[in-house]
């Protein structure tokens, strides 16, 4: 469990049995991370148990074109202990990595692959570094899979694998074999280098008794389709020079809470993160700000932390850090400008 599902998972349990101090939501970051939420967790009360497990994906279709049909999403009116899918938003238009492989991780706002089965759930999802990954809930087990368009894009170490284990491919061979060694509490990790297609380098990871949802997600895995990565969250105006270089989003406590990183960079150093950091235990919001952002109020705090208001249940903020880390807060000021935030931001369907 990364830093940020625990500060979530952290701000949920303490106020479960009451509202969420806003203030302090505010300065937790949402999103990142492994996590294991079993389909049918309770969400009442916001008594969210983000489990850290390991996962693994697999392709047996090479070239991913299977026929997924449409995307669904539960709407109102589910019981208490439903479990809500929530998956990246379609980017018509975009060619999938099967078409264009070199499109593989090179621009952070999409994803150039999809799934057809709804048997499994997204916990979160990401693009950063050349590398496109999901990591998906398969009968309580996390898979994760990474997709790059070369070998080289891979980190040395695989992410679903714990630091207890020894790493099992440093450098994967790629030919859909699947390793295995035994992990800690008596569990057996797994492994799997493949090309699902010509230019398309697949890495996976799991913590299960078999390989059999490994080959649930392989044979899930389409190619030939692309989706946003952001999520309700799109930026269009960026200072000169700058670009997103990093999106990252965890849905795992949907529909209690989820969050969006991006990432945005100018040159070596300067970075500014962009988030938006939703919870249905919010209890209220700031409405008074001392800036204004396109005749809408903003707040600027100490830390370096810059707020533009409104949105209920949710914070959108440009973080710029304390010292700034490169940018300035009239930079900021043109990225939250810019930004597009979906109306409903507890619909996926409207993202």
């Amino acid at each position: 469990m990364t830093d940020l599902d625990q500060r979530i998972n952290q701000t949920l349990r303490e106020r479960a049995e009451g509202s969420v101090d806003t203030d302090r939501l505010l300065a937790a970051a949402v999103v990142r991370g492994r996590g294991r939420v079993r389909r049918r967790r309770t969400v009442a009360g916001l008594a969210l148990g983000v489990v850290a497990v390991l996962g693994l994906g697999v392709v047996t279709d090479p070239a991913g074109l299977v026929d997924s049909g449409p995307d669904v999403t539960p709407g109102p009116g589910l019981p208490a202990d439903a479990v809500v899918a929530v998956v990246p938003p379609r980017a018509d238009g975009v060619p999938g990595a099967a078409a264009q492989p070199d499109l593989l991780g090179a621009d952070p706002q999409l994803l150039h692959f999809g799934f057809s089965s709804d048997g499994f759930r997204y916990l979160s999802w990401s693009v950063q570094s050349g590398v496109e990954m999901a990591r998906l809930d398969v009968d309580g087990h996390t898979v994760t899979l990474e997709l790059s368009a070369s070998p080289e894009a891979l980190p040395m170490r695989a992410p679903g694998l714990p630091a207890l284990v020894p790493e099992l491919i440093t450098e994967g061979v790629f030919d859909g074999s699947v390793s295995h060694a035994p992990g800690p509490y008596g569990v057996t990790v797994w492994l799997r280098h493949w090309q699902p297609a010509p230019g398309v380098y697949a890495r996976a990871t799991a913590i299960a008794d078999g390989e059999r949802e490994l080959l649930e997600v392989a044979g899930a895995l389409r190619l030939d389709q692309a989706r946003r990565c952001g999520g309700p969250l799109r930026l269009t105006t960026l200072p000169a020079g700058a670009e997103v270089t990093r999106c990252e989003v965890t849905v795992a406590p949907f529909p209690a809470a989820f969050g969006v990183v991006l990432m945005v960079t100018r040159g070596a150093e300067a970075h500014v993160t962009v988030e938006v950091q939703y919870a249905v235990g919010i209890a209220g919001n700031r409405t008074e700000g001392n800036r204004t952002i396109g005749g809408r109020p903003a707040y600027r705090d100490p830390l370096g932390v810059l707020e533009l208001l409104g949105f209920p249940k949710a914070h959108l903020t440009a973080n710029l850090g304390f010292p700034s880390r490169g940018f300035t807060e009239e930079d900021a000021v043109t990225i939250l400008g810019g930004a597009q935030v979906a109306e409903h931001l507890d619909r996926p369907t409207t993202w």
